[in-house]
């Protein structure tokens, strides 16, 4: 598992800052247009297009590398490269919501209602707030206060990234603009 992470590290240190990059963004405009729920829905819909289309463009580029190498017989083909990649990119992500879960149910009143608990989860999910703020608007209108949508905000990001893979490794484009 750590051989995987150790060959594809430049990868997924890309990933990782493009995420950043994109968190910032969604910073930005979400800040901007918090005082309208349409437009921080589409502010919400413009950062994470653009997260998406910066995974897609580097999945794209990392599979048409991992082609070159197929057809010269220095590697297999592994068309599940992508999406693993791509989860060693959402580790981060997956810690915040495990741990943003874990706060929320033994931090309610109802169920448990431990301090630290309820700590953990105000902490974590302010945490993932911003290190996940090209959801923002999404999070904030639709799904505040439910930590599932901590893991399902993944999702896309794995579902891209993997697709993204598979067409660079069979050399396809979704636009053929040149």
């Amino acid at each position: 598992m750590f051989d995987f992470y150790k060959k594809n590290s430049e990868i997924i240190t890309k990933l990782i800052l493009y995420q950043f990059g994109s968190a910032v963004l969604g910073i930005i405009v979400t800040t901007a247009t918090h005082a309208s729920d349409r437009l921080m829905l589409f502010a919400a819909i413009f950062s994470t297009a653009f997260y998406l289309m910066l995974l897609y463009m580097a999945m794209w580029e990392e599979g048409g590398h991992e082609r070159i190498k197929v057809d010269g017989g220095r590697a297999e083909m592994k068309p599940l490269r992508g999406l693993y990649i791509s989860l060693w990119a959402n580790v981060p992500n997956l810690i915040f919501a495990f741990l943003i879960i874990i706060g929320y149910i033994f931090g309610r009143r109802a169920s448990f209602g431990f301090y630290w608990a309820g700590s953990l989860y105000a902490i974590f999910s302010t945490a993932a707030k911003f290190w996940e703020s090209m959801y923002l608007g999404f999070i904030v209108l639709y799904s505040p206060y439910n930590p599932i949508i901590y893991v399902l905000i993944v999702l896309p990001a794995l579902a891209v990234s993997a697709f993204a893979y598979i067409m660079g490794l069979n050399n396809r484009k979704i636009l053929n603009i040149k």
